[in-house]
């Protein structure tokens, strides 16, 4: 197995003191696992009320998974972890150093940040004037700004860069223009996959790694939410069963 490739061992169930409420927070999950797949809305659960020990329990249980994301939203930094099993979140937010919140929420993705794509106050400008020795990046930077400006959902288009006759110009005057607007994701496997919303609304930079940093394929998605960030139903049909199996393996260690 390549050395880049990170592994999650959980913690013995033996090994491991139940204590306080943790039962009760992995039955809040498996709820909203339940209300998710159901197209019920997720309620988060808050882990501020709990005591250390439920906190350290619940969180080593869980893990840290594959996806990370960051994203500014009215002065709150807010930080996402997904854990081990898909479609399970720790959520935290932060103002001047603070944290504020801190909870667990399941779904494809925690809901403060898809609200926080589509509230950012962005706009898409286009350029007045355009620097010598580009090819494409004036018609590609015309084509994402009507995209963008007439996105709606349904309508959602990947552009394949990859494929496309950039100059190194080309590619320096998309990355300046399109900028970045504070909400950034990252996933981990073999290599990465790096995602972040440009300042041009429903445009995303979704760039693929190998393990030896390698770009190997970059692209700019018009979405709400690029697929990849998202997990899928059949994730969460088998996040809700691994979480049933390990409540009932507490509920046997609770008995012994």
């Amino acid at each position: 197995m390549p050395e880049a490739m990170h592994t999650f061992a959980a913690p013995s169930l033996y090994d491991v003191s139940v204590e306080g409420d943790g039962r009760h927070i992995l039955a809040q999950l498996k709820q909203g696992l339940v209300n998710c797949l159901n197209g019920v809305g997720s309620t988060p659960v808050d882990l501020s009320p709990h005591d250390a020990a439920t906190v350290k329990f619940t969180r080593e249980l869980l893990g840290t998974g594959e996806i990370s994301i960051l994203a500014d939203r009215s002065g709150q930094s807010v930080m996402v972890d997904e854990a081990v099993f898909t479609g399970v979140w720790h959520v935290q937010i932060a103002q001047g150093g603070q944290l504020q919140q801190d909870y667990l929420e399941t779904g494809d993705i925690p809901g403060i940040i898809l609200a926080t794509a589509k509230t950012q106050d962005l706009k898409a400008e286009l350029p007045q004037t355009f620097p010598t020795g580009l090819m494409n990046a004036p018609a590609l930077l015309h084509e994402l700004s009507a995209k963008s400006g007439a996105f709606a959902a349904g309508r959602e288009e990947i552009i394949n860069l990859s494929l496309l006759p950039l100059s190194p110009e080309d590619n320096a005057f998309l990355v300046e223009t399109l900028g970045l607007a504070g909400l950034s994701i990252l996933s981990r496997g073999y290599g990465d996959c790096r995602i972040s919303l440009t300042r041009f609304p429903h445009v995303w930079w979704v760039q693929y790694f190998n393990s030896g940093e390698q770009l190997i394929l970059n692209t700019l998605e018009v979405t709400d939410m690029p697929q990849v960030a998202l997990a899928a139903r059949e994730d969460l049909e088998d996040t809700l069963e691994r979480l049933r199996s390990i409540s009932a393996e507490l509920e046997t260690v609770n008995e012994t």
